[in-house]
C-alpha cells in the first residue's frame, strides 16, 4: 500500500485545514488524533494558496516517510542525556 510505512502501518496524514469552527479569540489551532494531524487556521489569516502549498510540501513529506507519529507506548524525553 502506498500509505504504508516501512514496517506496515500506516502513514499519518497531516494537513492544514481553513475552518471558521475555532474557539473565539483562537486564529490557530493543531489538532491530532492517531493517524492525523491537522493544523486548522481562522479563515482570514492563511490565504487558501498557501494552504494549498504547505498542503503540497506536506503531502512530500509524509508520503517520503519523513513525517513520523507514535501513538502507543510512552514517548521518549526530548533530550535522554538530560535526564540522568
Amino acid at each position: 500500500m502506498a500509505n504504508e510505512a516501512a514496517d506496515g502501518r500506516p502513514r499519518a496524514g497531516a494537513r492544514f485545514e481553513l475552518s471558521d469552527l475555532l474557539p473565539d479569540g483562537v486564529n490557530q489551532m493543531p489538532m491530532e488524533r492517531e493517524g492525523e494531524f491537522v493544523w486548522l487556521v481562522r479563515h482570514g489569516y492563511m490565504r487558501p494558496e498557501l494552504v494549498a502549498e504547505l498542503n503540497a510540501e506536506l503531502g512530500h513529506i509524509v508520503g517520503n516517510g519523513l513525517w513520523e507519529q507514535k501513538w502507543s507506548g510512552p514517548c521518549p524525553p526530548p533530550h535522554p542525556e538530560e535526564d540522568s
